[in-house]
């Protein structure tokens, strides 16, 4: 009989933790800002280095600084191995470093800060674009 009662304790106890879980919650980034995605993202390998390029759309809306910065993350068999921050709307990196017997994946972001106005109390004003991913074999 007592085991009977721990296993139900147990079975309600999961449950309950399991009914609190929203994802709505854990997936909201919070605000209602968004930056779109960089365009034209392309890319050429010059020995042992690559070169990605991009174009910064047209469409960024007023309530982000400007320059915006490009995050540029670099993986490398599946895992991230470094992070590149070009400045000032930059439109391309050149000489990132890999080995001609790995498999790359970068993925390109925008990144921007919310103008005073508009940012709100315990939400980041930092905001990412989703990312462009491109693959190099």
């Amino acid at each position: 009989m007592k085991n009977i009662v721990r296993i139900c304790m147990v079975i309600f106890t999961c449950l309950l933790f399991t009914g609190c879980y929203d994802r709505d919650v854990v997936g909201s980034k919070g605000t209602h800002y968004i930056l779109p995605k960089v365009e034209n993202l392309d890319y050429s390998v010059q020995g042992n280095t690559v070169k990605l390029t991009w174009q910064i759309p047209d469409n960024i809306p007023d309530e982000f600084l400007r320059p915006l910065e490009v995050s540029i993350q670099k993986v490398e068999n599946d895992i991230y191995r470094d992070v590149i921050t070009i400045g000032n709307e930059g439109t391309f990196a050149e000489g990132i470093a890999i080995d001609a017997n790995k498999r790359y994946r970068f993925v390109v972001k925008l990144v921007g800060n919310l103008t005073d106005e508009v940012v709100e109390t315990g939400i980041s004003s930092r905001i990412y674009s989703e990312g462009q991913v491109i693959d190099i074999q």
